[in-house]
């Protein structure tokens, strides 16, 4: 069973990359998986501030030599744990380089580290978002393991990509998996951001009303059957199933994602 690498990504910003990451987070946590978030916006570490459980870091992805090396980081954790890695705009290039340099994704390195790699790509429905999604599938010609996140936060109308048939054939051709990211209603959106909370501390607000609650809690369920969908954590290794300490037994095991 490989530790898989979880990168989302988008290139471009405002297309929800933040609040994708922050589903699959709380989405382990239902579940129990083990996992630790790395979050690469050193900027504005924003998902790494509100779960900061877990061991989460924060890596600045950058062009500059000598700090460069700094996101290897994320390979190495993954050789203990599954990572999810919430990718700044403009890291393309910077993730590509990685990649190639070190050729993470050939099928013998990936036997010999037990290390697989994943794209979640957020595509907020412009013909530029729509390109660089076909760009970065085309790029690693196949072997890097891509989903297209459509946001229908940002885009709520998606007719439009029956007319991009690079995609339609890339989707077809490679039984590419699309996840339609459900809207959260901006007033529940806008209480969690500007408190900066997750959406489990959302939830214990007293004055985050009940429908809200219900909203928040109706998000986040479908979100999660749409993940859960693409299988990619049906063999996520399992927080409680760790050996205890001093020889105790592992705590009983939680229901983990199924494909139905």
């Amino acid at each position: 069973m490989a530790n898989r690498i979880h990168l989302v990504d988008g290139e471009k910003g405002g297309v929800g990359k933040s609040m994708f990451t922050r589903v699959l987070v709380e989405f382990n946590q239902k579940y129990d998986l083990l996992y630790t978030l790395i979050d690469g916006d050193f900027q504005n570490p924003d998902v790494q501030q509100r779960y900061p459980e877990h061991g989460a870091q924060v890596v600045a992805l950058v062009e500059d030599e000598e700090k460069f090396f700094d996101i290897d980081i994320i390979f190495e954790t993954a050789l203990e744990m599954p990572v999810i890695v919430n990718l700044p705009a403009r890291a393309y290039g910077i993730i590509n380089k990685w990649i190639d340099e070190a050729d993470l994704i050939s099928p013998d390195f990936k036997e010999k580290s037990g290390v697989d790699i994943c794209k979640w790509f957020l595509c907020g429905g412009t013909a530029d978002s729509i390109e660089m999604f076909v760009d970065s599938f085309n790029y690693f010609e196949g072997q890097l393991k891509h989903v297209l996140v459509r946001n229908f936060g940002v885009c709520k109308d998606w007719s439009h990509m029956q007319g991009h048939q690079e995609i339609l054939q890339l989707i077809h051709k490679h039984q590419i998996p699309i996840v339609d990211f459900p809207q959260l209603s901006s007033r529940e959106r806008k209480f969690i951001d500007t408190k900066r909370l997750s959406f489990q501390q959302a939830m214990k607000q007293p004055d985050f009303h009940l429908i809200s609650q219900q909203r928040l809690h109706t998000f986040l369920e479908e979100s999660y059957k749409l993940i859960e969908n693409v299988g990619l954590f049906n063999d996520a290794p399992n927080r409680l199933e760790l050996p205890e300490k001093n020889g105790a037994k592992p705590v009983e095991k939680q229901p983990q994602p199924s494909v139905t």
